[in-house]
């Protein structure tokens, strides 16, 4: 809960482009994605957070339909909770499940329910929103066989909308993730505490840094905890002791960064073609809608 708290915070901070980026092409296209799309739709979104995003594509959904299914997949279930109860009070033709998993059997829970509500699927799309460049977070390999995995859960009818920070100026990048208010700092040192606290390990935190630098060879941002010293850390819960050198790093996440060409090979090695592209006018940022093929 705390992590997804932070991460808000982090999306908020004026260095964070992605999330203002991303909500200004949602903004001025989010007719043309759903013009896109002929059958009424049913909405899924992956890693749902505050949902903010989303809500741009509400209106613009319930132009065309009387009732909007939407489901908000995420894995912290008490911040899921108090984000479905909002959204319910926002538009009684809106109708919200939210569901605690992970995305692939999340996607698999939502068809459960619609079964369940006698819901012909003959009758709809479901359009499956991946918002945030959370792809690249994924290793190149992983992305595929993700988006694969999702491939398998869609029908012909369906489509897949995916947020891709692109490549560009490092030192912006690199700003993005080093937020002079250390709310990226506080979300990385996180994990420890977390590995206290769930694995009864003894980490100080105080002896231990954030670091985000570029990788311009592999083109992804590099997140990192540094130590401060040389020291050794225990974690009894997994009946382990790590020692560390003062300068070593445990690195803790990467976030990859695309151009079209990478987005057109990723999708044609995933089972998809891109239907159309969204970007901004600075070409920072795209937001991709997939369609089976």
């Amino acid at each position: 809960t705390l992590g997804s708290q932070l991460f808000e915070q982090i999306t908020e901070q004026p260095e964070y482009y992605p999330t203002r980026t991303e909500i200004n092409i949602l903004q001025g296209n989010s007719s043309k994605i759903i013009k896109s799309i002929p059958k009424e739709i049913v909405l899924i979104e992956l890693g749902s957070g505050s949902s903010k995003k989303t809500r741009f594509l509400f209106d613009e959904i319930l132009k065309k339909q009387n009732k909007l299914y939407y489901f908000p997949i995420d894995i912290s279930m008490n911040y899921l909770d108090s984000i479905v109860a909002n959204l319910e009070s926002l538009n009684k033709n809106l109708v919200v499940k939210g569901i605690p998993q992970d995305y692939i059997n999340g996607i698999k829970q939502c068809d459960n329910i619609l079964f369940e509500n006698n819901i012909s699927f003959d009758t709809f799309s479901r359009l499956i929103v991946f918002f945030g460049s959370s792809i690249g977070n994924f290793e190149p390999e992983e992305a595929r066989d993700f988006l694969k995995q999702i491939r398998l859960s869609m029908h012909d009818k369906d489509f897949l909308l995916v947020g891709f920070d692109l490549v560009k100026e490092v030192n912006l990048i690199e700003l993005a993730y080093n937020d002079k208010a250390g709310f990226t700092s506080k979300f990385n040192l996180n994990l420890l505490s977390r590995i206290n606290n769930e694995l009864n390990g003894n980490f100080d935190i105080e002896k231990f840094y954030h670091q985000a630098f570029y990788n311009t060879r592999e083109n992804r941002l590099e997140m990192h905890i540094k130590s401060r010293a040389d020291q050794t850390v225990s974690i009894s819960g997994i009946n382990e002791k790590f020692h560390f050198v003062a300068g070593e790093t445990i690195h803790t996440e990467n976030s990859y960064k695309y151009d079209r060409t990478r987005i057109e090979n990723l999708a044609s090695r995933s089972g998809f073609i891109v239907d159309r592209i969204f970007s901004d006018k600075n070409k920072w940022f795209d937001l991709v809608l997939f369609r089976p093929c």
